[in-house]
């Protein structure tokens, strides 16, 4: 009888968010020499995520095992999935204890971004863009001012420039070549891994079954290393809830114990894996200041909890994980392990005595070169943790030398403005005095002038009285009064009684 075909699950075509990174590697390839220590010592290792060939095949390979109800990678054996710890030791940036990012400030402080850029608040300001739905800074403009600050050996400022452009453009892409304001925001916050490992699962968990674009930090998903120490839990949440720049979602590291070296005896708690965390930022703001302040009590576990690190997997967890690949099924055939399991059951043809002696020196050899491995990571954990410290410190110093300068800076740019306003201003003083005087002089000849038209009005006016009284003596002298004349009133007289003589009363 034929054999029955296993079922597999349908895959998914993922396309990969990448930008063009030929200006980024050009500016990298100045940081040489004594500034390219500085520049690690201050940023982590991030100018080695330029120089990774991203290799699409395995990525597409990858999510198409990605279990969407544990928040990991399912294969027909084992899972596997990143971790704060990892990202972590890859950027070579610790984990800080604290509330991560939560979102954008509402409103944009350009002192703040000004002084993180080493630019002046004027050519922030006058440079700030949006494109699409984000606000930040061209990636064009970035890149010419870090060539400038090269040019003039200014390698404090090149090196910060250069570390914004690649938080921009490479861990927290967003729209091409651009800088947006969180991915600011991030750097001035100096603790990137909880964000970037939230961008890596909520774009996966968000395109799962789906397809389509991936748009998160590509190469630090083909770069997973060991680590000590595990963040278990945050807060309430029994596993760590995760905040992104677009969306928060929760991950489950208990799942990771075995990449991480040790034991796995069984199937984890149901609270340890169930599903605490899965939205999109916007639509819930107070479900994120929840669990942010879930990060100020952060749970770690170590070896003293976790074990000795012995990579086994022990038959309860297999069954659980082939009961899993049951239910979730594989997107492609079985193979055969890639790493055999070591044997639990021990042939009986070896004599007890040797099976013994042989199994006790087997346990201390691998003892021993477990608590060399943990001295191993405990002096490169210890050794990060100085270097950081020493950088703290350093970075304090120099934060307020910076503060102090800047602050000159600013004031002596004050001052600076207030001189040239206050020489506009007199300048401008001088213009309206020098006015007012040509008005005044102008009102004073128009006064004389006005004057001088009085006088002779005046004058004109007394010789004419004098003519009108000369002119009505000159008439009184030749005028005669009239005589009485009785003769006349006789005639009057007459006039009016033949007035009365006449019919009708006219007289022709």
């Amino acid at each position: 009888m034929a054999a029955i075909p296993e079922l597999k699950r349908k895959t998914c075509t993922y396309s990969f968010h990448r930008e063009p990174l030929t200006s980024l590697v050009e500016l990298s390839n100045l940081v040489t020499g004594g500034n390219q220590k500085v520049f690690d010592d201050q940023y982590g290792d991030i100018l080695a995520l330029l120089k990774i060939v991203v290799d699409l095949v395995p990525l597409q390979t990858l999510l198409q095992f990605y279990d969407p109800e544990l928040r990991c990678f399912t294969f027909q054996d084992y899972q596997l999935a990143p971790t704060l710890e990892e990202y972590s030791i890859l950027m070579n940036v610790p984990t800080r204890y604290q509330v991560p990012f939560l979102d954008v400030p509402k409103e944009v402080d350009f002192r703040v971004a000004a002084r993180a850029l080493y630019l002046s608040i004027k050519e922030v300001s006058d440079n700030w863009k949006s494109s699409g739905d984000v606000l930040g800074l061209p990636l064009k403009y970035l890149v010419r001012m870090a060539k400038e600050e090269a040019k003039k050996g200014n390698w404090e400022a090149f090196n910060a420039q250069l570390a914004i452009m690649i938080y921009g453009v490479v861990l927290f892409p967003s729209m091409p070549n651009f800088v947006d304001l969180a991915a600011i925001t991030i750097f001035i916050g100096g603790n990137p891994v909880p964000t970037l490992l939230a961008d890596t699962y909520y774009a996966i968990h968000s395109r799962h079954g789906k397809g389509g674009a991936i748009k998160c930090c590509l190469p630090l998903l083909l770069r997973w290393l060991n680590v000590r120490n595990v963040i278990v839990s945050c807060g309430e949440f029994r596993n760590v809830p995760l905040i992104g720049t677009k969306g928060c979602i929760n991950y489950n590291p208990v799942l990771s114990l075995r990449q991480l070296g040790f034991v796995m005896n069984g199937k984890p708690l149901d609270v340890e894996i169930d599903e605490s965390v899965y939205f999109e930022k916007r639509s819930d703001p107070v479900r994120v200041e929840q669990v942010g302040r879930a990060w100020k009590n952060i749970g770690v576990k170590d070896g003293s909890v976790l074990g000795k690190k012995f990579a086994v997997a022990m038959p309860a967890y297999l069954e659980w994980v082939k009961e899993r690949v049951g239910t979730l099924l594989l997107p492609y055939d079985r193979m055969e392990p890639l790493q055999e399991q070591p044997p639990l059951i021990h042939s009986e043809n070896v004599p007890a005595e040797y099976y013994k002696r042989a199994l006790m020196e087997n346990r201390q050899l691998k003892e021993k070169e477990q608590d060399t491995q943990m001295e191993l990571y405990k002096a490169k954990a210890d050794k990060l943790n100085l270097a950081h410290q020493l950088k703290g410190v350093q970075g304090e110093d120099a934060s307020r030398l910076k503060s102090k300068k800047r602050s000159y800076e600013e004031i002596e740019t004050m001052l600076n403005e207030e001189h040239h306003e206050r020489l506009r201003l007199q300048r401008a003083e001088a213009n309206y005095q020098k006015k007012i005087r040509d008005l005044e002089k102008q009102l004073r000849n128009k006064d004389v002038h006005l004057k001088k038209e009085v006088d002779l009005r005046h004058a004109s006016e007394s010789q004419l009285r004098e003519k009108v009284v000369e002119l009505r003596e000159q008439l009184n002298e030749k005028l005669t009064p009239l005589l009485e004349c009785s003769e006349c009133d006789l005639l009057i007289d007459q006039c009016q009684y033949l007035k009365t003589l006449i019919p009708g009363g006219r007289l022709s």
